[in-house]
């Protein structure tokens, strides 16, 4: 008597299980609202981008008739569709100097005004315009953190690059078997919590004949670089993206060496072209800024996998959409 009831329990439930199915109607609407998207930099005019923020179901979509035309249909879609142009937007400086920005009609279509930010300044950021909420986001400029340049030194490495691009070697066109070895040391504050994105920039310049004796100048750039350093280490990057490595990350903070001198090795492969040096560059980000980042970093690895967790980017846009950020830095230029 047991073993039936056993069964007729278990037989229910699948039933219950594989029978049921209900339809369940999503009514709720949201409204197409405003997106920011705004970097505050030192010795930099200011500059906002006001758009419209879509749902899936709203997002504009655009038609290319031919290849050559994407550009053009893009930027045109943008300026009719998703660039807001009547808004009115104002920025408030310390809580002192109040600056009024103005649309410029050119691309790529911001708002700009005659500020120009310093380190240290605290901005409040209000935009209005007609049919949305009204948007206001705060930020503050960090003051730059030096960086050394401890040593450098040029090794060979092999990379099977003969300049050209090949088949065989598709994560670094235009490498030569040379890379550069820069051991970097960082003073971080005490008492502050710091953030950092470093930047190693590869670039040599190249000259291509088209039709003799006519020749074309251009450079060779690569921002990729690597290190076995820890700070670099990212687990949530499963997959790599483009030629960056999966868990690496450019994009850091102090929690492993706060208001300590800091020493770390980086490597950059040489570009193949004349006059080959690095530009490097330690960013001092705000804290949004950071997360930011790496909200976009885990964010452009998922958007091609159905079958990760939707990732949402970081924002601190009061009742919108975007980042206001800010970005300060030291910069280096170092020639093989």
């Amino acid at each position: 008597m047991r073993k039936i009831r056993i069964t007729l329990l278990l037989f229910s439930v699948i039933f219950l299980l594989s029978s049921c199915e209900k339809e369940i109607e999503f009514d709720k609407q949201y409204d197409s609202g405003i997106a920011i998207y705004a970097l505050a930099i030192p010795g930099k005019p200011f500059a906002v981008r006001i758009s419209h923020s879509f749902t899936v179901n709203d997002n504009p979509a655009v038609v290319f008739s031919h290849y050559g035309e994407y550009y053009d249909e893009i930027d045109s879609l943008y300026h009719s569709q998703i660039v807001i142009k009547g808004a009115s937007a104002e920025i408030l400086v310390n809580g002192v100097d109040r600056y009024i920005l103005h649309y410029r009609d050119e691309n790529p279509y911001p708002y700009i005004c005659d500020y120009i930010p310093n380190a240290g300044d605290v901005i409040a950021l209000t935009v209005k315009a007609q049919g949305f909420d009204d948007v206001s986001a705060t930020a503050t400029i960090e003051r730059p953190q030096p960086v050394e340049i401890v040593n450098t030194q040029v090794i060979y490495k092999d990379n099977g690059d003969d300049g050209s691009i090949m088949m065989d070697n598709p994560l670094d066109h235009f490498g030569v078997d040379s890379v550069m070895l820069i051991t970097l040391r960082i003073d971080d504050p005490v008492e502050q919590h710091n953030y950092y994105r470093l930047k190693v920039r590869g670039i040599a310049e190249r000259e291509e004949m088209i039709f003799p004796p006519y020749k074309t100048k251009f450079w060779s750039i690569s921002d990729v670089f690597t290190s076995d350093d820890i700070i670099f280490v990212d687990n949530q990057l499963t997959k790599p993206f483009s030629d960056w490595e999966a868990g690496f990350s450019n994009v850091f903070d102090d929690h492993l060496f706060n208001g300590e001198n800091y020493t770390f090795t980086v490597e950059t492969r040489k570009r193949y072209g004349n006059n080959a040096h690095v530009e490097l560059e330690l960013q001092s980000l705000s804290q949004d800024m950071y997360y930011f980042l790496k909200s976009y970093l885990l964010f452009r690895i998922s958007t091609d996998d159905v079958y990760m967790t939707p990732v949402g980017l970081h924002s601190n846009i009061a009742n919108g959409w975007g980042i206001f950020g800010t970005l300060s830095y030291d910069s280096h230029v170092i020639y093989y």
